[in-house]
């Protein structure tokens, strides 16, 4: 047995697709069913159903996966160690972050640093589904999500990060009200740039606009937050996103004007990982050390 198999197998249940899979691994697909096929003669079980025509596994080829994952992850912790031994770091932790939330990661990182000391960290941005996956597969230790969409909630351990909060965002080339506050229909007015319909932040921004009764006027939507900070300053657009997805500590030099939208129903953002003991002790206190930051306040200093 080799670890290229366990790690073709792996890659093969992620993506649901043999050639798909070949291609992640940088190898042929003849070379990786070989691969699968020599491990089930090994093992002398079927790993893959092939009798089905969509993709799926065997029990027995589930049980092989749970160990796939367990020896995958067995090994990195292993590489890791060695690393941060010769490195004298405290610790290593991977975390996967949606990307409206992305900028209270710097204020986390910081804290692990300071109540823990130096570590490895190794943020990846993803959306919700992805996050799950990853954590499911054990290449992520946290996830930072809309843990109110978390499937096979029983699954996993989840805490209570803060409420997002949507506000207006734009230039001084636009004339906002003077109060700290804005309604769903004065804010229809503003040309918008807002995050693609696939996104959960923008669905409730939807909600919002259809519980008030109007038409939003949209001339840019995208899945790139870059694109829209970029538009909004440049002043020819505005945006509504959560306050998290703009720079906490560093805001753009009072550049942007904030209003909050009143009446609005907030996503729900948390800290996720899979409901068993922690791969590491420090990544059980890295744990502890975000339950313990008060994200909300540093928020509210934005707007």
């Amino acid at each position: 047995m080799f670890l290229r198999q366990l790690y073709y197998l792996r890659e093969i249940d992620r993506l649901r697709s043999f050639s798909k899979a070949a291609e992640a691994c940088n190898v042929s697909q003849p070379a990786l069913s070989r691969a699968v096929r020599q491990l089930e003669e090994e093992l002398g079980v079927v790993i893959v159903d092939r009798r089905r025509k969509v993709f799926g596994l065997t029990a027995e080829g589930a049980r092989v996966l749970k160990w796939a994952h367990d020896i995958l992850r067995g090994v990195a912790e292993m590489r890791s160690e060695i690393a941060l031994f010769r490195q004298e770091l405290a610790g290593a932790v991977k975390i996967g972050v949606i990307p409206t939330a992305v900028h209270i990661v710097p204020m986390l990182l910081a804290a692990i640093k300071e109540k823990i000391g130096d570590f490895s960290g190794d943020v990846s941005v993803l959306p919700n589904a992805d996050i799950i996956d990853r954590l499911a597969s054990k290449q992520l230790d946290l996830g930072i999500m809309y843990y109110d969409q978390c499937p096979q909630a029983q699954a996993f351990t989840v805490r209570s990060l803060y409420a997002e909060e949507q506000v207006l965002a734009g230039t001084a080339a636009f004339a906002f009200p003077d109060a700290r506050e804005i309604s769903w229909e004065e804010a229809a007015r503003f040309p918008l740039a807002l995050l693609g319909k696939d996104m959960r932040c923008r669905q409730l921004v939807d909600i919002g606009f259809q519980t008030a009764g109007v038409e939003p006027v949209i001339r840019l939507e995208t899945g790139s937050l870059e694109l829209i900070h970029a538009e909004i300053m440049r002043g020819d657009l505005v945006t509504i996103l959560p306050l998290s997805s703009f720079p906490l500590r560093v805001p753009p030099a009072g550049r942007l004007q904030m209003r909050r939208l009143t009446g609005f129903s907030p996503g729900a953002i948390g800290l996720v990982r899979l409901n068993e003991a922690p791969p590491s002790d420090f990544v059980d206190r890295v744990w502890s050390v975000a339950l313990e930051m008060d994200f909300r306040e540093e928020l509210g200093r934005l707007c």
